[in-house]
């Protein structure tokens, strides 16, 4: 089991900065549009800077491993990214045609359509998914 020291050379103290700057600051600018210009641009940049200092965090944690669990965690790292780069075009372009407005037009779920793929939370979050599946189920499996 992994303690919180292990976690926090990872990133995750970074990720969770991202976090809670993510989607208050998103609302702030929504919100306060009287503010200055300067002040909008910190907010959003504040997700950003944590998630920029998130992957080197967790690029330092690759670093330090033995060559075979770099060799499995990159690659399902690459995996993850990977994935979520294809879900996020497919995602948008059927969207964009129109088809989960057709599919969910009829059971109250057309906010699937609206999914933020743009959001930094929503970026970690379904990375780090998919990085958990990738690891354990299947790079994971090659090596036992």
């Amino acid at each position: 089991m992994r303690s919180w020291r292990q976690s926090c050379k990872a990133g995750a103290v970074w990720m969770m900065v991202a976090f809670m700057t993510d989607v208050p600051g998103a609302w702030l600018i929504a919100h306060h549009k009287g503010w200055p210009f300067f002040l909008h641009i910190v907010i959003a940049a504040l997700p950003l800077v944590a998630s920029a200092l998130y992957v080197y965090g967790i690029v330092n944690w690759i670093r330090g491993m033995d060559e075979l669990h770099r060799a499995i965690t990159s690659a399902a790292f690459v995996f993850s990214i990977v994935s979520y780069l294809f879900l996020f075009v497919a995602w948008t372009s059927l969207n964009a045609v129109g088809v989960f407005e057709a599919a969910f037009q009829w059971n109250r779920l057309e906010a699937l359509g609206r999914a933020p793929f743009g959001n930094c939370t929503f970026i970690i979050c379904m990375t780090y998914v998919l990085f958990g599946i990738a690891y354990k189920h299947i790079f994971n499996r090659r090596y036992q």
